[in-house]
């Protein structure tokens, strides 16, 4: 496999930036998607007893892939050795779910639940807090000197200027990877990945989208992905981007037609569930403690003796697969 890749590198350093997302499994597995026909190379696996479970990629302006994991460190993946080195360790908490690198060397990831983004410098070693409000599920990636992202609760895509959030898209559907493949400051590529492995591609300019394969059998469920290029797109001049008001038709990607029936909640958490299923849930509070957990009975939730508070509630189906998710208010 060592072999395969250095000839693999060898042509891409003579044909300058190919159209590849490299992507992490949920088994630690590093692949590649070809994204002019959408052929998938395995190339090979961290083991998790080690590293943890990478639940984001992202590659830096010298070429070289970092990771994300879910114990809270930052790797550094060598794809000739097929090796990894731990970079830094991040505050603990809850779960951090995105990475990327910007040209100025900096990676950025976020505390999921938390809402917490930070930034840690390649150069000089140092992590630090950057801002509130911001964290996704899925990925981060820069568009025309604005980070995006599909946003916490997975609803909207957003973008992030350094001081402002804004709505400019519609996360649809349920998106765990999110990459620019670009070119220039003026043409960019974003493609998306949902729980399923289904590959999409975004408009950012309107609200449209393209179903471009259906990847699980090649890669299975996909955590995170990054391409060499997305770091360049943050380099442009910040554009104000447009803000949009969605009307994606969402039915596709629900299929079993859930709806929280009341948000804020006293004592029992009910639903409206077009196709019922055999669905568990679990509920988390904004530090990430799994606070209550169980298979949901009766389309319904009770939760009259959790304090009263914010907490991320997520359905889930028999495949572990994500159906539904939802920040809900305990009055």
């Amino acid at each position: 496999m060592k072999k395969i890749y250095t000839l693999l590198l060898l042509l891409f350093m003579t044909t300058g930036f190919a159209q590849e997302m490299y992507i992490v499994n949920n088994f630690n597995e590093i692949k590649i998607i070809d994204l002019n026909d959408f052929s998938v190379t395995n190339l090979f696996t961290i083991p998790t007893s080690e590293a943890g479970f990478i639940t984001d990629l992202a590659f830096a302006p010298d070429g070289k892939l970092y990771g994300v994991t879910n114990v809270w460190t930052i790797i550094e993946i060598d794809l000739v050795s097929e090796t990894f080195i731990p970079v830094t360790t991040l505050p603990e908490g809850d779960s951090y779910t995105s990475l990327v690198c910007n040209a100025n060397n900096e990676l950025l990831t976020s505390r999921w639940l938390a809402q917490e983004l930070y930034s840690h410098n390649l150069d000089t070693g140092v992590t630090e807090f950057v801002d509130n409000d911001i964290s996704s599920p899925g990925d981060y990636t820069f568009y025309k000197g604005n980070m995006v992202y599909p946003g916490f609760l997975n609803d909207f895509i957003k973008a992030y200027d350094g001081s402002e959030i804004v709505n400019i898209g519609c996360s649809v559907p349920l998106l765990w990877t999110f990459v620019n493949d670009f070119v220039d400051c003026d043409t960019n590529t974003i493609y998306a990945m949902d729980q399923f492995a289904k590959l999409y591609r975004y408009d950012l300019e309107t609200e449209d989208y393209e179903l471009l394969a259906d990847l699980v059998s090649l890669t299975g469920q996909v955590y995170g992905g990054a391409t060499m290029t997305e770091y360049m797109a943050s380099a442009c001049p910040v554009q104000s981007l447009n803000t949009v008001v969605c009307s994606l038709n969402t039915e596709d990607f629900d299929p079993y037609g859930i709806e929280l029936i009341e948000n804020p909640v006293r004592s029992t958490l009910r639903f409206q569930i077009v196709n019922p299923a055999n669905l568990s849930y679990s509920i988390y509070n904004l530090e990430g403690k799994l606070i209550r957990a169980g298979k949901l009975q009766n389309q319904s939730i009770p939760i009259s003796e959790i304090p009263t508070g914010v907490y991320f509630l997520q359905l889930e189906d028999r495949n572990g697969m994500t159906a539904f998710s939802e920040r809900i208010i305990k009055e």
